[in-house]
C-alpha cells in the first residue's frame, strides 16, 4: 500500500498563500485596461446608485444584471480611491481566496488538515480559474455564497440537526448569492435537494419556523427584485451575455461540454475522478458528507451542461464542491492508486524546461516565431520596459528551481504539490509575458481620451461629466467609460430630449436625422475606430424650434 509523506499544515498553507499572491496578485496590481466583459461591469459600477434599484448600462436597466457586485466595486472606486480596473479584479480575486479558505475548513472538518490543503489548492489552481478568474466578474462572488449555503445546510442541518439555524442561514446566503449571481444560484442549491431525499427525509426538517422563514425570505427577495424590474417603465434594454437554446453556439457547447470540462480542470483532472470510484466509496468511513457533495457535483455539472451558457465563468459553480470531495478522498486514492499516479508526476518536472524556454522566447524571440504561438495584434514593445529583463530572468530561475526541486524530491513530495506546481509555473508565464503583452492594449483608453478632450475643448469643464447620447453605433462600453461622460443610449435620434437645452452631444456613425437641431461634427472627417466611422455631433437648438416652444 502506497503512502505519501505528510506535509506540515503551516508549510502547506504558506505554500498555497505565497503561490496565490504570486499568480493572482500580478493581475490585480499590474495596470491593464478593461478587458472584454470587464467593460460592462465597469459601466454598471459607475452608474450604480442607491437611489436606482436597477443595474443600468448606459442609463438602460438590464434584467439579468444584479446589484451586489457593481455596488461593491463602486464602493472601492469612489471611496477607497482604487481604479476601476483594480476594483473589479480585486473583488474577483478576493472571493477566490475566500472560497479557498472555506473549502479548507469544510474539507478539514472531520477529514484532517491534508484534505483541507488539497481542496484549497485544487480550487484556486485549475486552469479554469487561472484563465477566467483573473478578470473582473461576479461569478466568483456568487459561487462563494452558493458554496457557503451548501456547507451551512450540511453542517448545521444534516450533521447537527439545528434546522432552525440552518434554514435561516441558508436563506441569507442564498439571497446574497441571488443579488450577485441571479436565480441560477438558487437553482443550483434547490435542484440537488430532489436527489437527496433519503438524507433530508422527515417532516421534522420542514415543520419548523426556520424553514418557513427561509422560504418566505427567499420568495420575498426574488419577487422584490422582479417587482422593481416590472414597475420601471424605462426597461427597454433586454439582457446581457444570454444565448438561447436556438443559438448555434449553444449546440456546439452542448456537444463539447464533457470534452472541454477535463481540460478546464487541468491539472487536477488527474485525480478529479477518484471520489467517484466505487471501490473507494465502500471504504469511506464518513459517507454522509461525501454523498452530499457527489450529488451536488453531478447535478451542478448537468445543469450547467443543459442550460445555455451565459458566460464561460458559470463553471465556477462546479469546482467548489468538487475540490472538497477530492480533498476528502485524496488519501484513500493515494493508498490505492498512488503508485500508478506517481508515474505521471515526472511530467511536471520536465514541464519546467519548456516553460522557461517560452519565457526566454517571449523576451528575446523573433516576431515571426512568436506569431506562430500568439495572435500578434499588438507590438512587442513591452519587452523594452526597464524592469522586463530582471523580471524574466527571475521568472526563469523560479520555474527552473521548481523543476529541480520536483526532480530532487520526487520520492517524498506529495502529488498534490506536484499538481499545484504545474499551475504555478503556468501562472508565472501568464503573469510575466501574457499579462504584459495584453497590457499594451490601450485602444479603449485612447478613444475615450479623444472624446473627453474634444468635449472639454468645445466648452465643457474637466471636473464635470458631460452628457453624451449614443445612437446607431456599437455600445463601446469600455471606450466610453474612459471618456468620463455620462452616456445615455437611445434607440433612435428621434428620441433625443425634447427639453430646452441649448447644446447636446451625440455619438453616432451617420448624420442624425433630427431637424430640431443644427449638427456639426467635432471629430475629423476621416476619424475611424476599429475600421468603423465614428462621429461626435454637437447639436445646437434651432431658433425656429425654440420660438415655437415659447
Amino acid at each position: 500500500m502506497y503512502r505519501e509523506s505528510t506535509v506540515s499544515p503551516w508549510f502547506g498553507a504558506l505554500l498555497i498563500t505565497g503561490a496565490f499572491l504570486l499568480i493572482y496578485g500580478a493581475w490585480v496590481v499590474f495596470p491593464r485596461e478593461l478587458f472584454r466583459h470587464e467593460c460592462i461591469y465597469a459601466v454598471q459600477a459607475v452608474e450604480f446608485t442607491l437611489k436606482n434599484p436597477m443595474v443600468t448600462v448606459h442609463d438602460t436597466p438590464v434584467r439579468n444584471a444584479y446589484p451586489l457586485f457593481p455596488a461593491l466595486c463602486s464602493l472601492l472606486y469612489r471611496f477607497a480611491g482604487l481604479s476601476m480596473e483594480t476594483a473589479l479584479r480585486l473583488v474577483t480575486v478576493f472571493f477566490i481566496a475566500a472560497g479557498s479558505v472555506l473549502i479548507y475548513f469544510s474539507a478539514a472538518m472531520g477529514h484532517g488538515k491534508r484534505a483541507g490543503l488539497v481542496g484549497a489548492a485544487m480550487y484556486c489552481s485549475t486552469f479554469l480559474m487561472l484563465d477566467k478568474g483573473v478578470s473582473g466578474a461576479p461569478q466568483t462572488m456568487s459561487a462563494f455564497w452558493l458554496l457557503a449555503a451548501q456547507m451551512c445546510f450540511f453542517y448545521f442541518g444534516l450533521r447537527r440537526g439545528k434546522w432552525n439555524l440552518a434554514w435561516p442561514l441558508c436563506a441569507v446566503l442564498l439571497l446574497t448569492g441571488f443579488f450577485s449571481g441571479g436565480f441560477l444560484v438558487i437553482t443550483l442549491f434547490a435542484v440537488p435537494m430532489f436527489f437527496l431525499r433519503r438524507l433530508i427525509a422527515g417532516r421534522a426538517k420542514y415543520r419548523n419556523w426556520g424553514f418557513l422563514f427561509a422560504v418566505i425570505a427567499v420568495l420575498l427577495g426574488c419577487l422584490g427584485k422582479f417587482a422593481v424590474q416590472w414597475s420601471l417603465e424605462r426597461i427597454t434594454g433586454g439582457t446581457l451575455f444570454f444565448r438561447g437554446f436556438t443559438d448555434p453556439d449553444y449546440f456546439s457547447e452542448f456537444l463539447l461540454y464533457w470534452v472541454m470540462l477535463p481540460f478546464r480542470l487541468l491539472p487536477w483532472s488527474l485525480i478529479a475522478w477518484i471520489p467517484f470510484c466505487a471501490a473507494l466509496q465502500r471504504i469511506d468511513d464518513k459517507p454522509l458528507f461525501s454523498k452530499f457533495l457527489r450529488v451536488h457535483v453531478f447535478v451542478t455539472a448537468i445543469v450547467l451542461w443543459l442550460l445555455p451558457q451565459m458566460d464561460g465563468r458559470a463553471l465556477f459553480y462546479l469546482p467548489g464542491t468538487l475540490s472538497i470531495l477530492c480533498g476528502i478522498y485524496y488519501e484513500l486514492g493515494m493508498r490505492r492508486f498512488g503508485e500508478r499516479l506517481r508515474k505521471l508526476a515526472p511530467a511536471a518536472e520536465y514541464m519546467a524546461l519548456p516553460v522557461a524556454m517560452m519565457l526566454a522566447i517571449g523576451m528575446w524571440g523573433e516576431e515571426k516565431l512568436l506569431a506562430k504561438c500568439l495572435s500578434l495584434g499588438l507590438s512587442l514593445r513591452f519587452r523594452n520596459a526597464p524592469d522586463m529583463l530582471p523580471t524574466v530572468l527571475l521568472a526563469i530561475a523560479v520555474v527552473l528551481g521548481i523543476g529541480v526541486l520536483l526532480r530532487w524530491m520526487r520520492r517524498s513530495i506529495p502529488l498534490w504539490i506536484v499538481l499545484f506546481s504545474v499551475t504555478l509555473m503556468s501562472g508565472i508565464f501568464y503573469a510575466v509575458i501574457m499579462l504584459r503583452y495584453q497590457a499594451q492594449d490601450n485602444a479603449k483608453g485612447n478613444f475615450g481620451r479623444v472624446i473627453r478632450e474634444t468635449l472639454v475643448r468645445d466648452g465643457g469643464k474637466k471636473d464635470v461629466a458631460p452628457t453624451l447620447y449614443r445612437a446607431g453605433i456599437a455600445p463601446l462600453y469600455g471606450e466610453l467609460f474612459y471618456s468620463g461622460a455620462k452616456i445615455i443610449q437611445l434607440p433612435s435620434t428621434d428620441l433625443l430630449p425634447d427639453d430646452r437645452e441649448h447644446v447636446i452631444y451625440l455619438l453616432s456613425d451617420s448624420f442624425p436625422q433630427n431637424p430640431k437641431w443644427s449638427w456639426s461634427n467635432l471629430l475629423p472627417d476621416n476619424f475611424t475606430y476599429q475600421g468603423h466611422r465614428v462621429m461626435l455631433w454637437r447639436g445646437k437648438r434651432n431658433f425656429q424650434e425654440k420660438f415655437k416652444e415659447q
